[in-house]
């Protein structure tokens, strides 16, 4: 087996002749010209792929320009999950060949490669065997608890693991909180340590920093470069921290690994020299970025849209969700100060207020090409990544700010309704990943016991969206 880092999450593996891709991000950018890959993606002929594998459709995993330059002879790969979102978001595309993987189950692709795939929560994790080294490549995904005990028995010899080390949430970045003690329940330590002791639960022979390596070059991101974890630093803390028998190595894009050479690693300074290589990289741009501010002037976003889609968020929320979840959420429109757009979750409304905005928990300030690009792809998911928006927190509202964002989540993949998860397909999925549903009941049942508020998001925060 050989592999090799293509981009930010982007990997490609071979065996036996069999390539396999997963998550190509291999050109331009991401979340309306605010993330870029960093280092840029690595050259290598799409057209000798025979696989590419998804993990699920946040857009640096699942980037549409990337996926158009693949032939469509090419086989898709991707979870099946209780809901068809991945199928229905890939049927443009004109692949001739889609194939769901079932949760657990190993599938041969080739006489010296199979895959299993591992759902978690909107995630999923695919661990890739050639009968001689195996590789679990974890991307975004938290999977945890008896979950993940049930993944490691399974495969109890991991030979890497490549998981991110960085947030990919606004929390706390984008954030303008009444009280700053709201800010403080998840930090960039927290993910570097997360890593670790991942890696102290695995116990592979290279824990490999991953799906993490981007920047921001979008004028009303590029202060937020500075959040993103160094790899450097994930490797040095982890080697203060030694997890036994486990080697960190910092791989970037052109890097690889084959079991007959081991490790070609590039003399780079990518993260000894960021600040020149991100201002060289942002006058390459420098047009495309401006071409981007160009289309972004007059774009004009109407609440009749705007109406439509959280209207069906609003009627697709159980009944008992008002007695649980209240707040007075706002949106503000980038240069047209005068709007303010009010979503009541306590009355379960839309609606324009006559004078000043409500009394708010939540505030965003968000430009109108991004939210009229969401609302209309039905994936308000991604705007939160992108943190090309501000928000602005009422003291004690960071909670609701915890459960709006899963909210999200679970309407964008059809969680919501919850009537929509009783169908066949849906029972099927949620049997084989029960352990999931057994996982996350245990820490609500945890969470309510805890005295206080700081304790009981604690047992949440660290497992969940941020």
């Amino acid at each position: 087996m050989k592999f090799k880092i293509l981009s930010h999450a982007g990997l490609l593996v071979e065996a036996g002749g069999t390539q396999l891709v997963v998550d190509p991000w291999i050109l331009g950018s991401c979340y309306w010209r605010s993330w870029w890959n960093y280092p840029k993606a690595a050259k290598f002929s799409a057209e000798d792929v025979s696989y590419i594998y998804l993990t699920h459709i946040h857009w640096d995993h699942f980037h549409g320009p990337s996926l158009r330059k693949f032939p469509q002879s090419t086989t898709i790969l991707v979870p099946q999950a209780f809901s068809t979102r991945l199928l229905d978001d890939l049927a443009d595309f004109g692949f001739k060949a889609i194939v769901e993987l079932p949760h657990g189950k190993t599938v041969r692709l080739a006489p010296e490669l199979s895959v299993t795939s591992y759902q978690f929560d909107i995630d999923s994790t695919l661990v890739i065997d050639d009968g001689k080294t195996t590789i679990f490549d974890m991307n975004d995904c938290k999977i945890a608890g008896w979950p993940l005990r049930h993944m490691m028995r399974h495969h109890p010899k991991v030979d890497f693991m490549l998981r991110s080390h960085s947030s990919a949430q606004p929390y706390p970045f984008c954030f303008d909180a009444e009280d700053k003690e709201d800010l403080r329940f998840r930090n960039n330590e927290h993910y570097v340590a997360d890593f670790v002791a991942s890696a102290s639960l695995l116990k592979p022979r290279y824990a490999v920093p991953f799906a993490s390596n981007h920047c921001f070059l979008h004028e009303e991101t590029q202060r937020y470069n500075d959040t993103v974890v160094n790899p450097l630093h994930v490797k040095e803390y982890f080697d203060s921290h030694k997890p036994a028998g486990t080697e960190c190595v910092v791989m970037v894009a052109g890097d690889s690994w084959d079991d007959q050479s081991g490790f070609q690693l590039q003399e780079q300074d990518f993260f000894t020299n960021r600040e020149q290589h991100l201002r060289e990289y942002a006058e390459e741009m420098a047009p495309v970025l401006r071409e981007q501010y160009r289309k972004e002037l007059n774009v004009k976003m109407s609440f009749r849209d705007f109406d439509k889609y959280f209207s069906k968020l609003m009627k697709s929320l159980p009944w008992f969700s008002r007695f649980l979840f209240k707040p007075i959420v706002v949106f503000e429109l980038q240069g047209r100060p005068e709007v303010h757009w009010v979503l009541d979750f306590d009355r379960k409304q839309v609606y324009v207020p006559t004078g000043e905005a409500p009394n708010y928990s939540i505030c965003f300030r968000i430009h109108p090409l991004v939210l009229k690009d969401c609302v209309q792809k039905g994936m308000l998911t991604v705007f939160l990544p992108s943190k090309r928006m501000t928000v602005k927190l009422k003291k004690g509202c960071v909670k609701d700010y915890l459960i709006l964002s899963k909210v999200f989540d679970l309407y964008d993949y059809r969680y919501l309704p919850i009537s929509g998860m009783l169908t066949p397909r849906s029972l099927q999925n949620w049997t084989r990943r029960w352990r999931e549903i057994a996982h996350f009941a245990k820490l609500a049942l945890r969470a309510m016991f805890k005295r206080n508020q700081q304790d009981a998001l604690a047992e949440f925060v660290p497992r969940t969206a941020l």
